[in-house]
C-alpha cells in the first residue's frame, strides 16, 4: 500500500536582484506524526524531519533550518493550506467469520467513514476484500470479493459520488496477521477502503 510520506509547502518569491527564493515547510501526517523530506540544492542536502521544520533556499544554497510555530504556519499560509488536495485515506472494515456481514464496530466505522467521504469530493475508491485462511482458496477468493462488493453497495446506497470505484478480492493471499491454515484470525477478515 502506498502511503503519503510527507507533504511540504514550497513558496516561490522573487527578491529583487538576489534571484528566486523558496521556502519549504514540512507538515505533519494526518495523525500528527512526523515524516521527512530532503531539500536538495546545488550546495548540498538539508533534511527536514520534524513537523513544521523549515528551510529557505536562494541562489542554489540552503539557509539555516528552523522550526516554525503551528499557529504561525496556519495563519501565514491559510489560503494555500485550504486549497491543498485531500490526502489519501484508508479504512479497514472487519467481517464476521465466513460471511459478508460487517462486525458491529465496523458497521459504525463505515457510517462514520461515509460522512467523511461526503467531504472528499470526487475521490477514487479502491475496495480490497480479504479472508482468513479457513476454507479453500476458491471459497476465500469468492468471499473476499463478496465483502468488497458489500462495501461498494453501501457507498452507492449512501449516494457517495466518486470518480470511480474499483473492487478486488485477495482471498487469504495477503494476510495482515500471520495465521495457520484452518485457524480463525478475525483481523484477516476485512475490506480495505482506499481513497485517493
Amino acid at each position: 500500500m502506498n502511503k503519503l510520506l510527507s507533504l511540504c509547502i514550497a513558496l516561490l518569491a522573487l527578491a529583487g536582484c538576489a534571484g528566486p527564493k523558496e521556502r519549504f515547510v514540512l507538515l505533519p501526517q494526518p495523525d500528527g506524526s512526523s515524516s521527512s523530506i530532503v531539500v536538495k540544492t546545488a550546495s548540498g542536502e538539508t533534511a527536514l524531519a520534524q513537523p513544521y521544520a523549515s528551510v529557505e533556499t536562494a541562489g542554489g544554497k540552503a539557509g539555516k533550518t528552523a522550526t516554525l510555530n503551528e499557529g504561525d504556519v496556519q495563519a501565514r499560509y491559510s489560503p494555500l493550506l485550504q486549497n491543498l488536495p485531500q490526502r489519501p485515506r484508508s479504512y479497514d472494515l472487519l467481517f464476521e467469520l465466513g460471511s459478508d456481514r460487517l462486525t458491529p464496530d465496523s458497521r459504525k466505522l463505515l457510517e462514520q467513514a461515509i460522512e467523511e467521504f461526503r467531504k472528499f469530493p470526487a475521490g477514487e475508491f479502491i475496495l480490497v476484500g480479504h479472508a482468513d485462511d479457513i476454507g479453500s482458496a476458491a471459497v476465500n477468493e469468492t468471499l473476499s470479493v463478496r465483502r468488497a462488493r458489500l462495501v461498494e453497495r453501501e457507498l452507492i446506497r449512501a449516494k457517495i459520488e466518486p470518480l470511480s470505484i474499483e473492487v478486488a478480492g485477495k482471498g487469504a493471499r495477503e494476510p495482515r496477521v500471520p495465521q495457520k491454515k484452518g485457524v480463525p484470525e478475525p483481523r484477516n477478515r476485512f475490506v480495505e477502503i482506499r481513497i485517493r
